[in-house]
């Protein structure tokens, strides 16, 4: 006999409920209900849920620009924890309305909806002309290390349909923002690797500061853009072994300074420009075009 999961009008408690059988006895009352009934308090209980759900989505994205401001690789742990503990309540009203329904597709679609709703009042209200694509890639990252891992992290098998759709009306509401839904050992992994490592090299060649605007929006693309999907992960991997050796062959050379320049001209500063028009995709092609040319040079 298969079940599936329900819950007795009569007393509230969760419980299996044989399918086909129209008579239950609640093995926790005692109480003999019937699918009808159960079906009904059901449906109740997940506009409940949906109504509670759409009223705190707002929170989802609580304090993201503070967030992200002072984010660094090594306080990702943490970070996420806490903003676990301040979603617990929106975790568990998507986990509550997931269980009440039978139309698993419907309440994805109303809950990614939520979520899209907040974020487009947050681009509404404070994107702003000027604004809108800085607001852009700091929402896109918020998504990628934060809100999508947390959803996943409820049962990252079970609510990746969810997230994936999620990703899908993210790209259709916000223009050039593709993102991937990747969950929290996946991101945490991949921030081991250093793929701004050659532009850390460049721009400490040129004398500039650490917090540079160059490598501020290129920490921000690899952690967000590159970390979001398989194949950014991948590009990471692929040569982070390698991108110290092409910096240490470089320093010995006598005019490693004017080479830094040519990197700095060539490749960085287009890949910066490309990331503050969006062009995320054409960033990546750019910045391995740079590594597969000092890949040939000096490896």
């Amino acid at each position: 006999m298969e079940y599936r999961e329900g819950r007795c009008p009569k007393c509230n408690e969760t419980m299996q409920i044989p399918i086909g059988r129209e008579k239950i006895i609640c093995m926790f009352c005692g109480q003999e209900f019937s699918l009808t009934e159960s079906k009904q308090s059901d449906e109740a209980a997940y506009k409940t849920e949906l109504a509670r759900f759409r009223e705190n989505a707002d929170s989802v994205f609580a304090d993201f620009e503070k967030t992200l401001k002072g984010f660094q690789r090594n306080e990702y742990e943490n970070s996420f924890e806490r903003y676990l503990q301040v979603q617990n309540g929106n975790l568990k009203a998507i986990r509550q309305m997931m269980r009440l329904t039978q139309d698993q597709e419907k309440a994805e679609d109303e809950i990614a909806e939520a979520v899209l709703a907040s974020a487009r009042k947050i681009m509404d209200e404070r994107g702003g002309k000027l604004n809108r694509q800085s607001m852009q890639m700091s929402l896109n990252m918020y998504m990628v290390t934060f809100v999508l891992p947390a959803v996943l992290s409820i049962e990252e098998e079970k609510y990746s349909d969810l997230a994936q759709l999620i990703c899908k009306k993210w790209a259709e509401t916000f223009k050039n923002s593709n993102i991937q839904a990747a969950g929290y050992n996946t991101l945490k992994s991949g921030f081991r690797r250093k793929l701004c490592y050659i532009t850390t090299a460049v721009c400490e060649g040129l004398r500039k500061p650490e917090n540079c605007r160059e490598l501020v929006l290129l920490e921000q693309y690899r952690d967000g853009y590159l970390a979001s999907s398989a194949e950014g992960r991948e590009l990471v991997r692929q040569y982070y072994d390698m991108a110290p050796t092409i910096v240490k062959r470089i320093e010995r050379k006598e005019e490693h300074e004017q080479i830094y320049r040519a990197l700095y001209e060539t490749y960085i500063s287009p890949c910066v420009q490309l990331i503050e028009e969006q062009r995320n995709e054409e960033c990546r092609e750019k910045y391995q075009e740079m590594v597969e040319m000092l890949r040939a040079e000096y490896m």
